[in-house]
């Protein structure tokens, strides 16, 4: 009677979430799907800039050279740690995609194979990050880094920082893919708590670190990786114990070659969509310590980044709800659906940059100042926020495009996308450029961000109908006789998603 009563309910419950996924009015939904994630991420923003903060808080007290040194160190770590996000990110979001879609299939073992598969490549990735932080971190600071007007204490800070967030990154890593899984299989809340919580921890021992034990950078870095641990554990404790949509069970799950692939496929793009950034981010450290910009330019394009964050972050929170909606529409074989998520959340992205746009435009001296910025970095940062500024509504367009393309599992589509805004365009418009003063590198992303629109933009709509249009054809001529239900019958009872990067 016990386990009639189990059935019945695990049965509404698939016609809840199902109803959901496929029936919820589009706003509603993506509301449902991405606000708790849209929160995480800005609490995620505020955060990461709250390190910086205190850093800054920390050395403009020791005079303008240790302050420089110090922020600009940070923003000479920060290409690393985009790095570390995008491994994270990269197996999450192959994760999730492939969830969402067996999930809307109603295919739960392969949904359970592809978490238990994203779970092990986060444990390969995150030891190769380790051994990449134990040997690499020196050479790389001393290769990106303009020392020339600090006296090497950039270099010192820099490694500092670096070593301990390269090394100790398994809580970053196992953070980002855990939640991307939660979110696939119907959990918003969790992930969005387990960010809460590392954000509040990691505000509470920053100045503990810093103030109280006099460690500096390395204590703001300490701060974070206990923070990510915290969350990572709050993270796995729900997936291993609590959540029920995919089974979890690493040492008894048999792994395949393809199944690595198949999250490698939609992944790819995704870490590419953060690497690539890096990459591009590295390259331009080194473009102006080449051209001889000065410390202080590197300085203010770290803490452009930091700032941007607190813009972009929430897009990223809306992504991660559009693509659970995305997965499923596709997997049922509803194109309308799909069509409208995607348009609401373009229009949505650009209303969010849109005010991002006219608060750079208009106070880029108060920004600023959150890091106790001097005069001279006020002086040029003016320039740069006001500049790069100008990219936000083409970001926006773009950033959705790839999550669609990502969606629809077109991987070497995405992935040249994401090739052709970052490195394509931004590195050699700035290596031309920078000869004429610092403006050369902040006007390459609004340049890049433009033509990746004008573009990519337009191809969407042939591959959505191309795409739906094969899949529909491989559907219909699997299904075995007419006493199948139909997709919507079978959708009705299938278990599904509720839930979760520039």
């Amino acid at each position: 009677m016990q386990n009639s009563i189990q059935d019945e309910q695990n049965i509404n419950d698939k016609k809840h979430t199902s109803y959901k996924m496929g029936s919820m009015p589009i706003p509603k939904l993506l509301l449902v799907m991405s606000l708790p994630a849209m929160l995480s991420m800005l609490v995620q923003a505020l955060y990461n800039i709250m390190d910086t903060v205190y850093v800054g808080m920390f050395y403009s007290g020791l005079g303008d050279t240790e302050y420089i040194a110090a922020t600009q160190a940070l923003s000479v770590a920060f290409p690393i740690q985009l790095i570390i996000t995008a491994v994270g990110l990269g197996i999450g979001i192959g994760a999730n995609a492939i969830i969402s879609k067996k999930l809307g299939e109603g295919n739960r073992p392969d949904a359970s194979k592809a978490a238990n598969t994203a779970i092990l490549m986060a444990f390969a990735a995150l030891i190769i990050m380790s051994v990449i932080g134990i040997f690499a971190t020196k050479p790389f600071v001393e290769i990106v880094a303009d020392a020339s007007g600090e006296g090497g204490l950039v270099i010192q800070y820099g490694v500092d920082y670096l070593f301990v967030v390269t090394v100790f990154s398994a809580g970053m890593i196992l953070e980002l893919t855990g939640s991307r899984i939660l979110q696939a299989t119907g959990n918003m809340k969790i992930p969005m708590i387990a960010q809460m919580v590392g954000a509040v921890i990691n505000i509470a021992l920053d100045p503990l670190f810093l103030f109280g034990f006099q460690l500096g950078v390395r204590g703001a870095a300490i701060a974070t990786v206990i923070s990510q641990f915290c969350s990572a554990g709050i993270t796995y404790t729900v997936i291993l114990f609590i959540q029920k949509e995919v089974k979890i069970s690493i040492f008894k799950n048999k792994y395949s070659i393809r199944d690595i692939l198949n999250n490698m496929n939609v992944g790819i793009p995704a870490f590419f969509l953060n690497a690539v950034g890096a990459l591009t981010y590295i390259s331009l450290l080194r473009i102006i310590k080449g051209y001889a910009l000065g410390g202080i330019v590197q300085q203010v394009l770290g803490l452009y980044f930091k700032l941007n964050s607190l813009i972009f972050m929430p897009i990223f929170g809306l992504m991660q709800g559009l693509l659970p909606i995305l997965g499923y529409s596709y997997g049922a074989q509803n194109k309308e659906r799909y069509k409208a998520a995607l348009k609401l959340s373009t229009m949505l992205s650009l209303g969010i940059l849109l005010i991002g746009l006219l608060l750079f435009e208009t106070a880029p001296e108060l920004l600023l100042s959150l890091f106790s910025a001097g005069s001279s970095t006020l002086e040029i940062g003016r320039s740069a926020m006001r500049i790069i500024a100008i990219s936000f509504p083409f970001a926006a367009i773009g950033i959705n495009l790839i999550n669609a393309y990502q969606s629809l599992q077109c991987g070497v589509r995405s992935l040249i996308m994401s090739l052709f805004r970052q490195l394509g365009i931004i590195v050699p418009f700035a290596a031309i450029f920078a000869n004429f003063g610092a403006w050369g590198i902040w006007a390459s992303y609004p340049v890049s961000e433009f033509l990746t629109t004008l573009i990519f933009f337009p191809q969407i709509f042939y591959v959505i109908n191309k795409k739906f249009k094969q899949d529909g054809e491989k559907h219909n001529a699997n299904l075995p006789n007419s006493s199948e239900p139909l997709d919507g019958e079978r959708s009705a009872i299938a278990p599904t998603v509720e839930a979760e990067q520039y």
